[in-house]
């Protein structure tokens, strides 16, 4: 080969990786993709408080900064690829923005800085209704969180604290959410209404106390439970995914709270006895879904029966045998 045909080929080979290069470089922000936000909630709030910002595309890719107003937020978590919680800073106010390597997102309206606004917290219901010392209750509500976390830090519930509200119950670890506290009773705990501070201690800003009372059990309870069954249905569609609701078979104040975070059994009829093939919770709803082997048959679902506690009788929170629906 002569020195112009070797010459000629290392240009040649020069343009093909320049065009190469190109096309990699048009081609590289197709994987990038920006983010929107629809809504967020609370709407207004002061410092402290925890925006729940939902959008799409805060992972593809991850959302590194959000701002309120052009005020950054340093402390949000990326929850997944539709939501972010965010804790407001200072006095920021003003549209919402999140920041991907692609580009930036602005919410359709704008957040308030108020006090309380609407980010005071909320407690619709909690379960069990009673019980002693050491008892895991969960509560259910809105705005329950005093932090928002980081995506590699957890996010940090609201204070919570049982009569004479002199000691703050501990949480069990569970992660905590903007709806869902998860905590022990502590001791020394008396009859009364559940208190969850926020943004602050003050009831009707950042702190509420519950409708209900929580009642405690007398450690020498021995008295007959109030039966409270719960009945279920069982639907398999394609595929055989087991749905339905668990609900009470007796209606009361206690209804809602008895039909949240129940253990669900899926069972088949194999050789004359019922075989569990597969094991869920209910949502907060009573709903449940879960997919199963693929296998013909008869199948049931199964919850316990609760004994809620009454505190009229003083009676004593316990369970019995599963009861069930066949289909």
């Amino acid at each position: 080969m002569t020195l112009a045909k070797r010459r000629l080929g290392r240009r040649l080979a020069g343009a093909g990786v320049a065009a190469a290069s190109l096309m990699l470089g048009l081609e590289a922000p197709a994987f990038a993709t920006p983010p929107t936000i629809s809504s967020f909630s609370p709407t207004s709030g002061p410092t402290g408080c925890v925006v729940v910002i939902t959008g799409t595309n805060f992972k593809d890719p991850m959302v590194t900064s959000v701002d309120i107003g052009g005020t950054p937020v340093s402390e949000f978590k990326v929850v997944s690829g539709t939501e972010i919680w965010a804790t407001v800073a200072g006095d920021a106010s003003g549209t919402i923005h999140v920041t991907n390597a692609s580009a930036t997102a602005s919410s359709p309206t704008d957040f308030t800085n108020a006090n309380p606004g609407g980010c005071s917290p909320t407690i619709t219901y909690f379960a069990p209704c009673g019980g002693a010392r050491g008892v895991i209750v969960v509560i259910i509500g809105t705005n329950l969180l005093k932090s928002s976390g980081m995506t590699t830090t957890a996010s940090v519930g609201g204070d919570v604290r049982f009569a004479p509200y002199t000691a703050t119950a501990m949480h069990t670890g569970t992660p905590d959410t903007p709806t869902r506290l998860t905590v022990l009773v502590p001791p020394g705990t008396i009859d009364g209404p559940i208190r969850v501070s926020t943004f602050n201690d003050v009831v009707g800003e950042g702190a509420v106390l519950s409708d209900t009372r929580f009642e405690v059990v007398p450690p020498d309870c021995d008295l007959f439970p109030l039966e409270q069954p719960r009945s279920m249905t069982l639907r398999l569609r394609k595929h055989l995914v087991a749905r339905g609701m668990v609900s009470p078979t007796t209606e009361g104040e206690h209804s809602t709270v008895c039909v949240a975070s129940v253990p669900v059994k899926i069972q088949r009829r194999v050789s004359g006895h019922w075989k569990t093939v597969g094991s869920t919770t209910t949502n907060d709803t009573g709903a449940y879904n879960k997919r199963i082997r693929d296998k013909p048959g008869r199948y049931r679902a199964t919850a316990p029966m609760v004994f809620l506690f009454e505190p009229v009788l003083q009676t004593c929170v316990r369970t019995s045998s599963p009861v069930h629906t066949r289909t």
